[in-house]
């Protein structure tokens, strides 16, 4: 192997993981639905949701 052919095979290899890396949702995780995870003594949070912001991607998930 040549060592151009390297370089190239090693930055594709960098370019193809910065992509995928670069997927997914910035932010906490978010708890099920349904999930049991409040008390029953304890009050309920006052803040409406956030509405989830569209991004031009979303259609190919």
């Amino acid at each position: 192997m040549t060592s151009r052919s390297l370089l190239s095979t090693i930055l594709m290899s960098v370019v193809i993981v910065s992509a995928i890396s670069a997927c997914g949702r910035k932010g906490p995780l978010e708890p099920p639905p349904a999930s049991g995870t409040s008390m029953p003594g304890e009050p309920k949070p006052a803040t409406p949701p956030v509405k989830d912001k569209r991004f031009i991607l979303d259609p190919l998930i």
